[in-house]
């Protein structure tokens, strides 16, 4: 095993701003030890290397499957590391290969873009009923007052959750990802994976049109989903759902910076689909994505990374590569950001990004052209971000809507 001292990655600094930290780790070397929520693991900054890992089928990413073997050797701090459920994480996002593929396909239908574009007319609906009940000419949160119920409200409604039990959800899922202390993101797992039980025996005695219906509906008619997979599927969609709120925060936050874009979007809308994608990937939701790991020594341009050992590829350094994207920290509406990777790559690409997409469309081209002299209540530097290593979110966005 290697002798370099894995660098502390959750510090202030890299909690205000990853990519000075990101482009220092890119100079260190191709993949880099670094002390990530107790555990060694090794980050993957560039570009080219993370493309390839996320489309490398032989990278796993099942560690309470193989947890006897990869927990132990990459455990730095226990007392840094959330205890989460196993039966909590038998979802998609935590299998490989068959399993993988299997979970997979009772969703993928549920997100084809042809699908998700019917939800256009209620996701506006939202948003302007939403904004008609804003304060203007003084300062109001649009994350709290706007991008997070907007998305609570769609991601509902999608997945049938009744109106008691929509108030709390995105408080857990914000405490299980981005919370101070190990206590707080054990207990938002923990009553996410409650609601998940809970919601279980709601659709079984209330089945409506709704997702959490239809999966219910493949576990009882003798499906190949058990109810742990059913279970962690409901809070990985709770989760999965709730991200599009930290891309219309983060682009409102860009965009109210940059009046020029403001203006070029109100002269061309048609920008406003590029907007998103530049928007995504110049802050990306991941900075880091959940850890994965070979059975064998695996090489990332030239350096060996042994057999088992965690491994955090990096979306946020990758977007932020100049090897791949020209003057990489400019915000350019214009660019040509084919290729970003905020939305994964592969096989664990995200199966939500059409609604994530359209969320954040509708919600950033309704609010800007409806108060398009909306300005910051703070300078942009002292905004706050949630702490946290793997998710880029920030913890408010104090404006004045004009």
């Amino acid at each position: 095993m290697t002798e370099r001292r894995p660098k502390y990655l959750a510090t202030p600094r890299y909690t205000a701003c990853p990519y000075a930290v990101f482009e220092e780790l890119r100079d260190e070397a191709p993949a880099v030890p670094v002390q990530v929520n107790g555990f060694r693991m090794w980050a993957v900054t560039q570009y080219s290397d993370t493309l390839e890992i996320l489309a490398d089928q032989d990278a796993c990413k099942d560690i309470v499957q193989h947890r006897k073997r990869v927990v132990p050797q990459s455990m730095l701090r226990p007392d840094h590391s959330a205890k989460l459920a196993h039966k909590s994480r038998r979802s998609l996002l935590d299998r490989d290969g068959p399993d993988h593929r299997r979970l997979r396909a009772h969703l993928s239908g549920e997100f084809r873009p042809t699908r998700v574009a019917l939800l256009t007319p209620a996701i506006e609906r939202a948003a302007t009923s939403l904004l008609d009940r804003l304060p203007i000419g003084e300062p109001v949160d649009l994350v709290e007052a706007y991008a997070r119920p907007l998305v609570t409200t769609v991601l509902s409604d999608l997945l049938g959750l009744p109106e008691g039990d929509r108030e709390d959800f995105p408080g857990w899922q914000m405490s299980m990802l981005t919370g101070s202390s190990v206590a707080e993101a054990e207990d938002g797992a923990r009553r996410l994976h409650e609601l998940a039980l809970r919601m279980i025996e709601v659709k079984k005695r209330e089945p409506g049109d709704d997702l959490f219906t239809r999966l219910l509906r493949i576990h009882e008619s003798g499906g190949d989903i058990d109810v742990d997979e059913l279970a962690s599927t409901y809070v990985v969609l709770l989760i999965g759902g709730s991200e599009p709120t930290t891309a219309i925060g983060t682009g409102l936050a860009l965009l109210l910076d940059r009046p020029d874009a403001i203006e070029k979007l109100i002269a061309r809308p048609e920008l406003f689909d590029r907007a998103v994608e530049e928007i995504v990937r110049y802050e990306s939701p991941f900075k880091l994505l959940p850890p994965r790991f070979y059975e064998k020594p695996v090489e990332v341009d030239g350096v060996t990374i042994p057999a088992g050992e965690m491994i955090a590829v990096s979306p946020g350094a990758a977007n932020r590569d100049p090897a791949r994207f020209p003057d990489p920290d400019v915000f350019d509406l214009e660019r040509d950001t084919r290729g970003h990777l905020g939305f994964g790559h592969g096989a664990h690409r995200c199966l939500g990004a059409p609604l994530g997409r359209l969320e954040t469309k509708i919600a950033l081209r309704t609010l800007i052209t409806r108060f398009p002299r909306t300005r910051l209540a703070t300078p942009p530097e002292d905004l706050a971000w949630r702490p946290g290593s793997f998710m880029r979110r920030l913890d408010g966005l104090p404006a004045i809507l004009g």
